[in-house]
């Protein structure tokens, strides 16, 4: 009779979870972001990935379109280059030291980068991203609840990052894959809050990256819009890359 009582118990259970959320499981940060790996193809898939090339056109407005490649290898080193009417601008880091070098501006020798700007940098030098293996990586995350993003129902996380950058990520409630990021960052001396959204997730090699992000500051009409059109698995890709050049001095 017990064992039957039980059995009855977990059916009206099952059947009202609406009425009785006491009964479902209990939304934490770490199921969150265990839906969110395997949604986008497991850690396993994600450890396997040594670098990393994408590739595609990066807007600003009309007659502002440059070609964009960015290049990332574990651990910490990125390069992302805009090739803009003949001319190419880099921004580097080799997991210590960042730099860049950009014609575009007048800056035509490498230079280091400001400190803000290396520690951008080097935020976005994770493959993945920072729920990719998080805990290991120093940083901790908070579930916030739900708000809506563009019409969607999305789980809100804080994520404080190991150097104390926060940060705000929004999982589509459905597909748990990353829709939006939000950030507070300086820009000539002004706090500024910007926001990132990403869409069209594809697959390749079995892990789903977006194929189109766009990212800008809050309440202003200047966007960047950037379109993925090609991304490489694991290519060769030597450290030097990430290095910034040592200039020869004359003697």
């Amino acid at each position: 009779m017990n064992h039957l009582k039980k059995i009855v118990g977990l059916l009206i259970c099952l059947a009202v979870t609406a009425l009785a959320p006491g009964c479902a499981k209990t939304q934490t940060a770490d199921t969150l972001i265990a839906g969110y790996l395997e949604a986008r193809g497991g850690l396993e898939r994600f450890e396997g990935i040594q670098t990393l090339r994408m590739s595609g056109r990066a807007s600003a407005g009309p007659g502002r379109e440059a070609r964009v490649t960015r290049e990332m290898k574990r651990p910490g080193r990125i390069r992302t280059e805009f090739a803009f009417q003949g001319v190419t601008d880099v921004y580097a880091c080799d997991g210590a030291k960042c730099w860049y070098v950009a014609p575009s501006s007048g800056v035509f020798e490498p230079e280091p980068m400001s400190a803000e700007s290396a520690r951008l940098a080097i935020e976005q030098a994770a493959i993945g991203g920072p729920l990719v293996d998080w805990q290991a990586k120093g940083h901790t995350v908070e579930l916030l609840g739900k708000e809506t993003v563009a019409g969607q129902d999305a789980f809100k996380l804080k994520v404080t990052l190991e150097n104390g950058t926060e940060r705000y990520d929004y999982l589509d409630a459905e597909s748990l894959l990353l829709i939006r990021t939000e950030s507070m960052r300086e820009v000539r001396d002004r706090t500024i809050k910007v926001e990132t959204t990403f869409g069209d997730y594809r697959a390749v090699g079995g892990v789903l990256f977006p194929h189109a992000i766009t990212s800008g500051a809050n309440g202003k009409p200047h966007v960047l819009e950037v379109v993925v059109e090609k991304i490489e698995l694991n290519p060769p890709l030597d450290d030097t890359r990430f290095t910034m050049p040592v200039l020869a001095t004359g003697g």
